[in-house]
């Protein structure tokens, strides 16, 4: 009996002990990865690597599931099979060979399904083209693709006739499809008397790790966009890992508004949705307000967001009904710690899978989050689950030259616990997680992302290009961006913090921080562009961000604008807004300035005595 206190006090120590430890949340990434792996394997033996194998599971096991809703009309895994072997079976009359690039300008419609499922069912590779890009960024997407056909929603013809010369002038032969509109520049993809059977079997198997599925475009947030070659092999082993890790399953209805032509909603949405034989519920755009209602009308039980879009959603007008739906899960990336808990308890969200990961790059991070532990971070690595997985690692960088540090040894130093350092991942061609196919037609681009030697010899990463921390716990949390971090009066200016804090005054309702350089001064200055609410009163808004951050990090220069940029899949731009400085005579919006302790107009004699040196900043 003696024995019993003994026990009854060793059970929260040991409760204690795996919780510090992380073990159970190490379990179960851990057996994820391992599922997925296994599954992984089985798919290589059996030669059936090319995604639309996971798509013919579903649709042999589950013929007559409901696969996906659109705009009220919904469609069977059986209705998109035949109407992608129809599209398959005219590619293949139309002289596409396996190994040939397809160029796919779509809008969120059922038909780029069947065109993506088309494409790779004959061997092919689908570009999918952002359909925001007009002029120099569409055709410079083209021409990257190297491909010769271009099949053309109808609703975005007009971009394409903008360019068409050039278009014509890449040798592409121009297809309009989704509806009966009929344009001189092209020709109606017309499948009313092309067979429905299954395209030759062939074609797809022995589909190999390095053959392509699909090119999947960067946002172009810092220049052109560039073509990301993901393989098959990751377009089917990563699904398999969300599913587990987010536990999927085929009673699963998934809403998604992000667009297709995204690794988002491509990868973590469709190809999750056909590794399980869910339902996914599709939106033509995200629209803040329409996305609950979609929601509750086709019983959605899990949400994808990336970017601000769960920042869109708060910012709406409160409703009876913000809880009164059937999501068990958010998932995404991009939730900014100022929004998550107040996301979580506005809307009655019980999961945020918040996810690391890049189209491009090479190892993910996850976040199964249910409380206020790890709320805000983008991942998390136990004691466990980093002593089996040493692929990520946080390297220190200097802020000023934007270069990675090297110790006396020649290799990279490893950052301490809360230290921020850019995120590097491990390239290894024989994972196909870790293997990096780089960017198609452009090798200078592939070149700067790969650092060799970096903590041994012969090693090598992937630089991802972003700031992290990791605490002593295991959760890993987003900095910023290689480059939005800025330096100002020698003191390090995290653009991420100064939003989060700044996000948080009550009617300020988004915000965009940058550095701006001053003429005579050294480093950048903050700058805020902000949407404000009519009733924002910029004196106290200068006291709170006073009072919140520290005086080197208050914005100096604001911009009143009515809206901020953002990119197709929600991030905000700022290379437009950096190039435009601080001179109020290149700026349309109304700016502010802070002059002492206050936001006061900054017109042309503010601009004259700041870069004259006789204003104090």
């Amino acid at each position: 009996m003696a024995a019993l206190p003994l026990i009854a006090a060793a059970v929260p120590v040991a409760m204690y002990a795996s919780s510090k430890l992380s073990l159970p949340q190490d379990a179960h990434l851990i057996s994820s990865l391992i599922g997925s792996k296994i599954a992984y394997s089985n798919i290589a033996k059996s030669d059936t690597l090319n995604v639309t194998h996971r798509f013919d599971g579903c649709y042999r096991k589950y013929p007559d599931r409901e696969a996906l809703v659109f705009e009220g009309r919904s469609y069977t895994y059986r209705d998109i099979n035949l109407a992608s072997n129809k599209i398959g079976n005219w590619l293949l009359a139309k002289g596409v060979k396996r190994g040939d690039i397809v160029s796919l300008l779509m809008q969120n419609k059922p038909e780029f399904l069947f065109c993506w499922l088309g494409i790779n069912k004959i061997g092919a590779t689908g570009a999918f083209i952002n359909t925001n890009l007009a002029g120099k960024p569409l055709t410079h997407s083209l021409k990257t693709a190297t491909a010769t056909m271009l099949i053309m929603d109808t609703e975005l013809a007009s971009q394409v006739a903008n360019s068409l010369e050039e278009i014509q002038q890449m040798g592409y032969s121009i297809y309009s499809y989704g509806g009966p509109e009929q344009f001189d520049f092209a020709t109606p993809l017309d499948v009313s008397g092309v067979s429905d059977a299954d395209t030759p079997e062939h074609l797809r198997r022995g589909t190999t790790v390095d053959e392509i599925a699909m090119l999947i475009y960067t946002s172009g947030t810092t220049g052109l966009p560039k073509a990301g070659r993901v393989s098959h092999s990751r377009t089917s082993v990563g699904p398999m890992f969300w599913s587990r890790f987010y536990k999927f399953s085929e009673k699963d209805r998934i809403y998604v508004s992000l667009p297709l032509y995204h690794s988002a909603a491509a990868v973590l949405g469709m190809c999750v949705a056909w590794s399980q034989g869910a339902t996914v519920v599709l939106a033509r755009k995200f629209s803040a307000t329409h996305f609950w209602e979609d929601c509750r009308r086709n019983n959605v039980t899990v949400i994808q967001y990336i970017g601000e879009i769960c920042r869109y959603l708060l910012n709406a007008p409160e409703h009876p009904l913000d809880k009164a739906h059937s999501i068990r899960l958010a998932h995404g990336n991009g939730m900014r710690p100022d929004v998550w808990n107040r996301f979580r308890d506005r809307f009655g969200i019980p999961v945020i899978g918040e996810w690391y990961a890049s189209t491009e790059g090479t190892g993910a991070l996850s976040n199964y989050n249910t409380g206020v532990a790890g709320f805000g971070a983008i991942g998390h690595r136990g004691a466990l689950a980093s002593l089996l997985d040493k692929g990520l690692k946080i390297a220190k960088f200097d802020v000023q030259t934007e270069e990675l540090i090297r110790g006396k040894n020649g290799y990279c130093i490893e950052c301490e616990p809360g230290e921020p350092g850019e995120l590097l991942t491990l390239i290894d061609s024989a994972e196909p997680t870790r293997d990096f196919k780089g960017y198609h037609q452009n090798s200078s681009a592939t070149k700067k992302k790969i650092i060799a030697d970096v903590f041994k010899a012969g090693d090598m990463y992937f630089r991802t290009g972003d700031i992290l921390r990791r605490d002593k716990d295991g959760y890993f949390y987003f900095g910023d961006r290689v480059g939005d971090t800025f330096r100002w009066k020698s003191e390090n200016v995290s653009t991420a913090e100064v939003s989060e804090v700044l996000s948080q005054y009550p009617d300020c309702i988004e915000v965009n921080i940058y550095g701006v350089q001053i003429p005579g001064h050294d480093g950048r200055a903050g700058m805020a562009a902000i949407v404000a609410k009519p009733s924002m009163n910029w004196d106290q808004f200068a006291q709170y961000a006073l009072k919140n951050l520290p005086r080197y990090s208050v914005p100096i220069f604001i911009r009143k604008t009515p809206e901020i940029e953002i990119t197709g899949t929600f991030k905000q731009r700022k290379v437009e807004l950096v190039n435009e400085g601080m001179d109020p005579s290149m700026i349309k919006d109304e700016m502010l300035w802070l002059d002492g302790h206050s936001y006061k107009p900054f017109k042309a004699g503010e601009h004259k005595r700041v870069v004259s040196g006789q204003a104090k900043l």
